[in-house]
């Protein structure tokens, strides 16, 4: 995943969207309520869920009921960025999606976000509690080549081992949500 600040504001993308689940069997089933949800802000066309980019979903059941208010992302450049929490929507204990934003976008311009900085912005929420070990299940929109998914998977698999889950696959233009590309099945 590679994602700019810039890319958010050029286009209709207005915030970016973390999933948090209660377990990796929950994943699935909140896929068609969340979209559900997407598609009902994407009719009213407002809001920050009506056209947000997800990053992914970061499975953990102690975050899903205690969920940040910001977390810090680590740059490249060693420079910290701030994301606030926004909005969230719930269906309380077992998923939530949150709306996140960057404290000062003046500092962020053309700012690239990877999955491993989500990642390590995410697992730094438990740092310091040894029973808390989340998971991370990152997304791609649906027209990402399949080969280009399996390779960051693999990537992130060697990075994090035990911590990655399957990807989801995010339609940025429905808001669809899938745990398989579509497009394998056609």
């Amino acid at each position: 995943m590679s994602t700019s600040t810039h890319e958010m504001r050029v286009g209709r993308v207005t915030s970016l969207l973390l999933l948090f689940i209660r377990t990796a069997g929950d994943l699935g089933l909140a896929c068609q309520p969340v979209e559900e949800f997407f598609a009902f802000c994407r009719s009213r066309q407002s809001g920050s869920f009506a056209y947000g980019l997800l990053l992914g979903a970061w499975i953990d059941e102690h975050t899903v009921t205690e969920l940040p208010q910001e977390m810090k992302l680590q740059l490249p450049t060693n420079e910290v960025i701030v994301l606030a929490v926004r909005e969230t929507f719930s269906l309380w204990g077992v998923w939530a999606v949150a709306s996140i934003e960057p404290v000062c976008l003046k500092t962020t311009a053309g700012m690239e976000l990877s999955h491993d900085m989500v990642f390590d912005a995410l697992a730094a929420l438990a740092q310091g509690d040894t029973g808390r070990v989340g998971r991370y299940s990152p997304a791609f929109a649906s027209d990402t080549p399949e080969k280009q998914v399996r390779t960051e998977i693999k990537r992130l698999n060697t990075r994090y081992p035990l911590r990655i889950e399957q990807p989801i696959y995010y339609d940025p233009v429905t808001g669809g949500l899938s745990l398989q590309n579509e497009r394998l099945r056609h």
